[in-house]
């Protein structure tokens, strides 16, 4: 066993617990600047008894570790990057192009070393004009190439890279490059059996764009796409190339395998009406050449292709039928497996594959001949299991949002650790930090969170005791904050709470949000945003509605559920009811737009990026890639299931910027002119209308910035009066220069 006693936090009482947190800092706009993190990138040894990770913050950058499982080595690489291990030695990059190899007792540093690639011992260095394959058995090492090198293939016994548009070639027993094509680009990947590689074609001459242009009402897309590349496979023996996907088709699947799925190429956003052309799928022997159509929907996108790993069966998601379909390839037998969501793993020999649904992990014979076998029972113990290792599943409480670990034993499921935190959850944003196995050995190597807790990394080789291997917690120096789960949704409180003051509460919402009670938030600045650890530490109260959205009423369903919050809520005593503000960014920028005009409950609303208009948000298009905004209202996120036409009551009372009028709350906007989600003139539109009204509103517009803030100088500045807004109005302090009168 890796260590003998559960991880635990300590319980402090109470009275201790307040006095020491109500002497704490609170956090400021510079307090993510020194904020340690730990990165979401790490790795395991393959024996499982050393480990790499990186953690920093953005003053200090960040520390690349190296220790052993029991800590009798640990060693630490400031900037280190780009970090692996190879038999018994550790490589990583350092700033100005050098390359660290760590032993056990020494470090060498080889300078100019741009790039370089590990497999089965071989190492690949890439220099400014040098390609140089070392042996690290032998120490022996030759030049393959002097100049320059753009795209690299390396397996350990070949390699493969394009200099300019030449594809080249190199073999160890061979001694020489040779020349494959003379046209080519990447990525580049060698197949499993090493007698062929993938490339791309460049093509002779790329489309010019024409200065005048005729918009036709029968042109497939809206806005003309990049040109698909023709992928081929090149055989090494002889530089014979095949063309894996025709003309009007694309790559849907491919892993170096002997089959590749291809696809029409379709107007993926416009399918649920422009038919012209089928959602269809092939399947491409590279070997033979042949190529045979597999499945076609009209009517749905079918998605999720992929070759099981033995190369018996091609399977893909039928949003029809909501079948995981399988094709048998020796017979050519297409059969329905399951309702479910998406393949998990299959078994060896492909045997068995197992298929999440909802909330379960099942067993099925892609053959048909057995019965399939639910594993897990979900429903009856309100969790959502799913897959993570062969035997080992990751596992979610509906109901306690604990999470956790089983496992399959003895023919039946088993639990592991049921926590009261959040160790990795395959749905984003929970999936950051995601377990890792050691190749050779049972030992895992995972992260643990809570909302109070930084993330830090653990060991175990049985899920049921952990060792820990960080202590990373810089919130433990801030008045940091407390989470419960309340009927109003995700409820944070200041660390230093005191239940006979009087506090402004903040509404922040976007979608489902009660899954994310243990997830750890930590102090950033505001991309249009809000971040809840900042205004909780300065006094604030916030609470995170749950939203669930209603077809044809997006607006009223999601406004439901935050004026139900905030009616619970402001019953409390240490709420001050006089003093409620909203704030939301993009799809939560709307809800804030529809509650201002349908409540004057609220003191103050910040809105970031949000649909005002549905009728004009409809027929727009995005900035950047052109594409049409229509299927966001019929078939996306706003939810309306109709055109405009058909339903033009259903889409006014879904307008904000229609009951203008109505708006008495004081609001802050925040849009700019290159979002590609939501046009710049919706935000226009509501300031321009209460402008006219004379209504409070300010709008703030950042130069060459999108639908989230990019550059720290104007996160800054729009988190800055983001909270100068809201103390203003939720705190009663003096408004700021901008704010006033010019």
């Amino acid at each position: 066993m890796l260590a003998t006693k559960r991880i635990s936090i300590p319980v402090l009482l109470c009275c201790c617990h307040f006095m020491a947190w109500a002497q704490q800092p609170l956090i400021t706009n510079d307090s993510y600047l020194t904020w340690t993190r730990l990165s979401p990138a790490y790795g395991i040894r393959n024996d499982g008894q050393y480990v790499w990770y990186q953690y920093g913050s953005p003053a200090t950058g960040d520390v690349l570790v190296l220790r052993s499982a029991d800590d009798k080595l640990h060693r630490e690489f400031p900037r280190g990057f780009n970090p692996a291990f190879s038999g018994n030695s550790f490589f990583f990059q350092l700033p100005g192009d050098t390359l660290a190899v760590c032993s056990a007792d020494s470090i060498t540093y080889l300078p100019d070393v741009i790039h370089y690639t590990i497999e089965q011992h071989q190492l690949l260095l890439q220099k400014p004009d040098t390609l140089i394959w070392m042996d690290l058995n032998t120490g022996r090492s030759n030049t393959i190439h002097t100049g320059e090198v753009s795209q690299i293939a390396f397996n350990g016994q070949q390699l493969a890279f394009i200099t300019g548009r030449t594809l080249r070639y190199y073999q160890p027993d061979v001694d020489s490059v040779r020349t494959l094509h003379d046209s080519c680009t990447g990525p580049l990947q060698f197949s499993r059996d090493r007698k062929r590689i993938i490339c791309q074609l460049l093509p002779a001459k790329l489309p010019s764009r024409d200065e005048i242009r005729i918009w036709h009402y029968h042109d497939y897309y809206l806005q003309r796409p990049p040109p698909v590349l023709t992928t081929v496979v090149i055989r090494l023996e002889d530089a014979q190339v095949l063309s894996v996907n025709v003309p009007g088709t694309q790559i849907a699947y491919q892993d170096g395998g002997r089959y590749i799925i291809t696809q029409n190429s379709l107007n993926y956003q416009e399918y649920y009406w422009n038919k012209t052309v089928i959602s269809t799928l092939y399947l491409v022997d590279t070997h033979t050449g042949e190529r045979k159509a597999i499945a076609a929907n009209k009517d749905n996108l079918l998605i999720q292709p992929a070759i099981s790993p033995g190369e018996r069966f091609m399977t893909w998601l039928d949003p029809s039928s909501h079948y995981i379909r399988c094709y048998e390839i020796a017979t050519g037998h297409t059969r329905d497996l399951l309702k479910g969501i998406e393949v998990a793993q299959w078994t060896a020999g492909d045997s068995a594959v197992f298929i999440h649904t909802a909330v379960d992990v099942w067993q099925v014979d892609p053959t048909g001949q057995k019965p399939a076998v639910n594993m897990t029972g979900g429903k009856q113990r309100h969790t959502i299991f799913r897959l993570l290792f062969p035997g080992i599943f990751v596992a979610f409480d509906t109901k306690t949002k604990q999470n956790g670990f089983w496992r399959w034993r003895h023919n039946s499921l088993a639990p592991c650790t049921m926590d009261d935190c959040l160790y990795y959850w395959p749905q984003y944003p929970l999936d950051q930090y995601k377990p890792l196995k050691a190749k050779d050995t049972t030992i895992y190597l995972l992260s643990r969170m809570e909302a109070t807790e930084s993330p830090n990394l653990l060991l175990t080789d049985d899920f049921s005791r952990f060792t820990r291997l960080t202590n990373i917690r810089p919130e433990a120096a801030y008045n940091w904050l407390t989470v419960e789960l309340t009927k109003a949704g995700l409820l944070y409180k200041p660390a230093n709470f005191n239940p006979q003051q009087k506090y402004p509460i903040i509404f922040h919402y976007y979608e489902r949000s009660k899954d994310y009670l243990h997830r750890y938030l930590p102090p950033a600045l505001s991309e249009g945003s809000f971040n809840v650890a900042t205004y909780v530490s300065n006094g604030y109260i916030v609470c995170i509605p749950d939203i669930r959205t209603k077809k044809g009423r997006p607006g009223s369903s999601a406004a439901k559920a935050v004026l139900r919050a905030a009616k619970y809520l402001s019953a409390f005593p240490w709420v001050d009811r006089q003093k409620m503000g909203l704030q939301g960014h993009s799809f939560g920028g709307y809800i804030t737009n529809y509650i201002i005009t349908h409540s004057d409950l609220f003191a103050a609303a910040q809105a970031s990026a949000g649909p005002v208009n549905f009728f004009s948000g409809y027929g727009a298009i995005r900035k950047i890639t052109g594409t049409a905004m229509q299927q966001l209202y019929e078939q996306g996120q706003n939810k309306m299931g109709v055109t405009p036409w058909d339903r033009p009551r259903l889409y006014r009372k879904n307008s904000p910027v229609i009951r203008a009028n109505k708006v008495h709350t004081p609001l802050l906007l925040m849009h700019n002119d290159n979002d590609n989600a939501v046009p710049f003139a919706q935000g226009i539109e509501l300031f321009t209308a209460l402008r006219r009204l004379q209504r409070p509103v300010w709008l703030i517009q950042y130069k060459d910035e999108g639908h989230q803030l990019f550059r720290d100088p104007q996160k800054l500045d729009f988190t800055v009066r983001q909270q100068q807004f809201f103390d203003h109005y939720l705190k009663g302090k003096p408004a700021p220069d901008w704010m006033k009168d010019h």
